[in-house]
């Protein structure tokens, strides 16, 4: 299939990008090592473009790429920034989205960066645009290793793990995970299962 400056594929996912404001120093494309990607997408699409480029997707046989839809795992929002900075355009995008394709499972991928008195209004705000699932980038288990891998503009990890207990309880669907090689998996899966994640993940690095 072509390649979009809106979406992309990452493990038989449909994956948009929506737009570039991040919580921490870089991307996690970048933290992927997926940079030849990251120069390719848009910086700020608006929800029309979004629509039209799923759309777009889907026309194209995106759903051939599996042989069931459950093995599509749906859609999901990652990109150059955080979805979770760009409520805005979710708003004007899933709605629409949802409408015209009833019962496609949307995950956004993100950095969990919230603050915390802020986290249970986002969490119902995330369900009632039938957000159902969040991957939450979790590479370290405890305050200072956090600090130095994700360097957080703001925020930090006692936050990310507070996000996660919320969401959690709010009903979202909770995945952590972090990009291969990771130390310490059994810390991070024990402390994600604790928070109330469904599982933890290593994801392979682009081209591994």
């Amino acid at each position: 299939m072509t390649s979009s400056p809106y979406h992309y594929f990452e493990q038989q996912r449909l994956t948009l990008q929506c737009g570039s404001r991040l919580p921490a120093a870089q991307s996690l494309l970048q933290v992927a090592g997926n940079e030849p990607l990251l120069a390719q997408l848009a910086a700020e699409p608006g929800a029309q473009q979004l629509l039209d480029a799923t759309e777009q997707a889907y026309q194209a046989g995106y759903e051939q790429q599996a042989s069931t839809e459950f093995e599509l795992q749906g859609l999901a929002i990652a990109g150059i920034g955080d979805p979770l900075l760009q409520l805005e355009v979710l708003a004007a995008f899933l709605p629409a989205f949802k409408t015209k394709r009833h019962g496609v499972p949307v995950t956004l991928v993100t950095y969990g960066l919230v603050p915390p008195n802020e986290a249970a209004a986002l969490c119902q705000q995330l369900l009632e645009l039938e957000v159902e699932k969040l991957e939450i980038y979790l590479p370290a288990s405890n305050p200072p290793a956090y600090q130095q891998v994700v360097k957080p503009i703001q925020l930090g990890f006692s936050d990310v793990c507070q996000f996660m207990h919320t969401a959690s309880e709010a009903g979202l669907q909770v995945t952590c995970f972090a990009y291969a090689p990771v130390a310490q998996q059994s810390e991070l899966r024990a402390l994600a299962l604790d928070l109330g994640a469904r599982q933890f993940v290593v994801k392979p690095q682009p081209g591994a």
